[in-house]
């Protein structure tokens, strides 16, 4: 349970990585070659042009950065409008009534799970996780490796399905890596690539030793979004085991080895810990800072970084005075409605409630939607009264 709650928090971050889902634009057939050959599930999209929720998942949810980062490494995904002829083919093999429907498959195209509706990103990403989890190509694979095969491709075909099935393949890729001698350079690069998943851990060393020899292969944009990925996944590890020592020695290893994009990373790094184990006093430190120095000229995530750490107010009620100043913040930069009643109402929770009046009547003053107008001045008669 503690990894689903580290992935909502681990995806829910807007810092990660850079884009959403990228569709694959061949054919259905193509796209089931393409999954065999990368080693992937595929995700397909059967949608009508028509349809409201079909197109509120495509602008709200496919193209979020976090749904993208998980989704382009674990699937291909396709988009097939099902009232065209390739649509009418498909619904031969895979039946639709409604819209949209998600279907998810193994690479050879049979079905794993079919979901009507239109999800939300936290749903459809826990989603996606769990089905890449529970389908696992690692069986058939363990039982060759332990009937003795220890051929390159055999090997890191079972480390990579074990990886994919989160099991960890750390004892199988040390194992193989101190028992070979024979590996060519591009091998070993791309055996590295594949087995290290953390930063706490041996084959980060070696990674690390390798780093020139894997970028080559692999290609330096690659390289250091395989480093960031396993600080994160130590960030994980941190998490499940309330480990400030996996903190730092995350944030360490992305300072000596991805400097550039260390700052941000450790402000983030230490605003999720603080989530997941509800250490107050990092949290407020870390919201801080992130709003400061990362997103002090983004109205809404400030926007979004204040309600987060409302959530928090029963724990501890210093965190309201946090949200104040980055609520402030945010409306400095965009005197938004939505933003302006925020920052009323955090005002009110810190008894201040002549400065919550005038946010209130100024959000009231730029609000021309009548469900928010009337949420405001039912607000503005609360304050009033009291």
């Amino acid at each position: 349970m503690k990894y689903i709650i580290f992935l909502l928090l681990f995806f829910a971050s807007p810092f990660l990585f850079s884009q959403g889902i990228e569709f694959f634009e061949g054919t259905w057939e193509e796209a089931k070659v393409k999954a065999v050959e990368e080693e992937k599930l595929i995700f397909v999209d059967a949608y009508a042009t028509w349809c409201g929720p079909c197109k509120r998942m495509s602008k709200n949810v496919f193209t979020q950065e976090a749904v993208g980062d998980f989704y382009n490494k674990m699937y291909i995904s396709l988009k097939i409008d099902m009232e065209k002829p390739e649509g009418r083919a498909f619904s031969r093999e895979f039946p639709v009534s409604a819209y949209p429907t998600l279907f998810f498959m193994n690479e050879k195209g049979e079905l794993l799970k079919k979901v009507v509706g239109g999800k939300s990103e936290q749903q459809f990403l826990v989603l996606g996780q769990e089905i890449a989890e529970s389908y696992d190509r690692s069986g058939d694979l363990a039982i060759k490796y332990e009937e003795g095969n220890r051929d390159f491709d055999l090997v890191l075909k079972y480390v990579k399905a074990l990886n994919n099935a989160n099991k960890s393949s750390l004892k199988i890729a040390n194992d193989f890596l101190r028992g070979q001698q024979g590996l060519t350079p591009n091998q070993r690069a791309q055996f590295l690539f594949e087995a290290m998943v953390a930063a706490d851990s041996r084959l980060f060393s070696l990674f690390i030793k390798d780093r020139q020899s894997i970028e080559s292969l692999m290609g330096i944009d690659l390289v250091e979004e395989k480093i960031k990925e396993a600080c994160w996944n130590t960030i994980r590890n941190a998490i499940d085991f309330e480990s400030e020592a996996l903190l730092s020695e995350a944030k360490l290893k992305m300072s000596e080895h991805l400097k550039s994009q260390s700052e941000e990373f450790g402000y983030n790094a230490d605003y999720e810990f603080a989530k997941a184990n509800a250490n107050i006093e990092m949290l407020n430190s870390s919201a801080i800072l992130i709003a400061k120095n990362i997103a002090n000229d983004d109205a809404e995530r400030l926007h979004d970084l204040c309600n987060e750490l409302l959530q928090y107010r029963l724990i501890d009620n210093s965190v309201v005075q946090s949200s104040e100043k980055i609520a402030k913040m945010a409306v400095d930069k965009l005197d938004d409605p939505e933003y302006l009643l925020t920052y009323s109402k955090i005002l009110f929770a810190n008894n201040k409630s002549k400065k919550a009046l005038k946010s209130a009547k100024k959000a009231l003053e730029k609000s021309t939607n009548q469900q928010e107008r009337k949420e405001i001045e039912e607000w503005i008669i609360q304050l009033e009264t009291d």
